[in-house]
């Protein structure tokens, strides 16, 4: 009890086709407060990855590396979230609320992964984000993590970590209702229900940081995955 840290800190990337983000964030213990340490993006421009398949591994190993450097010392954990499209990704919908994963209609074959996650319910029907990476893929940055020494955590799509930063947002008042009418709303593309307001409301960021439009989800991402992060140690 009385060695408690003050606040819990993690390395967060995110990846799709265009760009990588790398960003060190650490949240209090004890105002929640999240705090913007670093921000780092690089464009892809070298065929470094195409459909987040990597064709050039030591340019992206070097640059996560450099990254993570100042913070390795520290032992700091690392989260990756993707989006692209060699990911399978997709609502799907079922008149049984609590449906296992084999009876969804997706490939059982033993080299896709899968995962899911309760969304809500409407018309009688019950809402799941679905999402499947193959196992070559996700060997493909278990062998980056490797290469880099990166302590990795977490690998998982950017649209769970916004479910999480967005259940986060609401804390205890979140109802599955009130996301299933603004997921519905906006065509369940969840990047649409979030504004650079929140951001701001939700991420302390340093004044000498100049954050750009496209850099709003990215971060939120970001902000997800740390919070999922603390959601594990419990």
């Amino acid at each position: 009890m009385w060695n408690q840290p003050k606040e819990h800190n993690a390395f967060l990337i995110t990846i799709n086709p265009r760009t990588i983000t790398c960003s060190y964030l650490s949240q209090s213990n004890q105002t929640h407060t999240i705090s913007l340490k670093s921000y780092n993006t690089l464009k892809f421009d070298n065929l470094e990855l195409e459909n987040l398949i990597i064709f050039n591994p030591t340019t992206l190993s070097r640059y996560i590396a450099n990254t993570y450097q100042p913070y390795a010392h520290k032992n700091t954990p690392v989260l990756l979230a993707l989006n692209g499209p060699s990911l399978y990704t997709k609502i799907l919908s079922t008149p049984n609320a609590h449906p296992t994963l084999e009876q969804f209609p997706i490939s059982h074959a033993p080299h896709w992964l899968w995962e899911y996650s309760y969304l809500y319910s409407h018309n009688h029907r019950h809402y799941f984000y679905v999402c499947g990476m193959q196992r070559t893929l996700l060997l493909q940055y278990q062998l980056l993590s490797i290469t880099t020494h990166l302590p990795m955590h977490t690998i998982t799509t950017e649209y769970m970590a916004l479910l999480q930063i967005y259940r986060y947002m609401f804390g205890s008042a979140f109802r599955h209702s009130q996301l299933g009418e603004a997921l519905l709303e906006q065509n369940n593309t969840i990047e649409q229900l979030f504004t650079a307001d929140d951001l701001h409301r939700l991420l302390s960021i340093p004044s000498d940081q100049t954050i750009q439009d496209t850099d709003h989800i990215p971060l939120l991402t970001a902000c997800g995955l740390l919070v999922s992060l603390k959601d594990c140690k419990k």
